[in-house]
């Protein structure tokens, strides 16, 4: 399969992002391709004839469904197979978990239990299911389930007298892949059948990979001892940095068919955060309403589009950032704010207070000092910092 998008990147470097999408399947003599849809195969049909007709293999190309191995649906519940390991953008924020995964989806049980966290939309789901769908074709049975629906699943079973049932189900297959863990929280009925299924997986040393927005220990009402389980393994968090962002537009731009050239590049990449379902849903409109010269932003001043960028990043609003609050995740973009103004837009200590409402200037500097102090002693603020810092360059015409 490497070798067949190898080829097609040879031939066109875009193309082989929408490639990416589809399942593909390789052997030494024949290439299979799987689409979603019947459109995407007569696309791929003539893109072959086009500039693919002397790849040397076999090319097969078939409308998912159209052929199902014997005995899948015995092998997988509630796998998704749009998501595989060839159509997620791997970049250095998310590299190590790719790998990791990869590695679990051809030997259960290597690394158990592993547990992904990371914000929304930065690609954990897309994994969970690529594990799924990667075991599944070696002959190795693996379930999907969100925490929600674990939870209902087991909330019937007992309704319905069947909690034996419910447990034999998760308990005799090869990978457990639970999605949306922190929604165990609360739910005390819920974890004790889930540490039951886990210490039975654990036991015959099959794969649990769990996924949250958050570390297991700011999971909150959770029991310690799943707490204990779920950190005996190996924990990643995920990002997502500038160049795999880059990456995630231009795959994007090319599977809804708009143009990859700088002006809806550098479109996307202002207008969005670091989420690729945001980045996803704006392109989607992006191509219902094309792009949209803002004519109310024309002579904003530069300070008030800064603020505007920094809020965007939190999912804050720009008029967040200038009320006195004690909400950390608002004093965190405001401090980020105030910095930026200063490092960036060169702006006086009294300048930056007046944007920000305040009748003095002592406040920033404190939160410049704050943030010079923390850019030091954390790594991972350092990072965030420097991917904001290059987006705000740009943005704001400083590069």
């Amino acid at each position: 399969m490497r070798d067949f998008l190898f080829f097609v990147e040879s031939r066109d470097r875009f193309a082989v992002g929408l490639f990416r999408q589809f399942r593909i399947e390789e052997t030494p003599s024949r290439v299979l391709i799987i689409t979603p849809t019947l459109e995407y195969k007569r696309w791929v049909l003539e893109y072959i004839r086009a500039r693919l007709a002397d790849y040397g293999k076999e090319i097969m190309v078939k409308v998912k469904g159209e052929e199902k191995p014997a005995g899948e649906e015995v092998l997988r519940e509630g796998i998704q197979e749009k998501y595989q390991f060839e159509n997620f953008v791997v970049g250095s924020s998310n590299e190590l978990a790719y790998r990791v995964c990869l590695e679990v989806s051809a030997n259960p049980g290597s690394y158990s239990p592993l547990f992904l966290y990371g914000g929304v939309g930065l690609g954990k789901t897309h994994l969970l299911h690529a594990i799924g769908n990667r075991a599944t074709t070696m002959g190795y049975r693996a379930i999907y389930r969100q925490a929600n629906e674990f939870s209902e699943d087991m909330i019937k079973s007992l309704k319905q007298g069947r909690v034996e049932d419910f447990r034999r189900n998760f308990s005799e297959v090869d990978l457990l892949l639970l999605d949306d863990v922190q929604f165990l929280s609360g739910k005390e009925r819920t974890q004790i059948e889930l540490f039951r299924v886990f210490e039975s997986l654990q036991r015959k040393e099959k794969q649990i990979v769990l996924v949250s927005d958050r570390h297991p220990k700011e999971i909150g009402d959770l029991s310690e001892r799943l707490i204990s389980r779920f950190v005996s393994g190996i924990i990643i968090e995920i990002g997502l940095d500038e160049e795999t962002k880059l990456s995630i537009v231009k795959n994007k731009l090319i599977l809804f068919g708009l143009p990859v050239d700088r002006k809806y590049i550098d479109y996307v990449m202002e207008n969005t955060g670091y989420s690729v379902r945001e980045i996803e849903g704006f392109i989607k409109t992006l191509k219902l309403t094309g792009i949209r010269e803002d004519k109310s932003t024309e002579g904003t001043k530069k300070e008030e589009l800064l603020l505007s960028l920094v809020a965007r990043h939190f999912n804050l609003k720009p008029e967040d950032l200038k009320r006195d609050t004690k909400e950390r995740k608002v004093l965190k973009a405001k401090h980020i704010a105030m910095y930026f103004c200063k490092t960036l837009l060169r702006m006086s200590y009294p300048e930056i207070g007046r944007l920000f409402g305040k009748l003095d200037h002592t406040s920033a500097l404190y939160a410049t000092k704050k943030v010079e102090e923390k850019r030091l002693g954390d790594r991972k603020f350092e990072y965030l910092l420097q991917m904001l810092e290059k987006n705000l360059k740009r943005s704001l015409g400083l590069v």
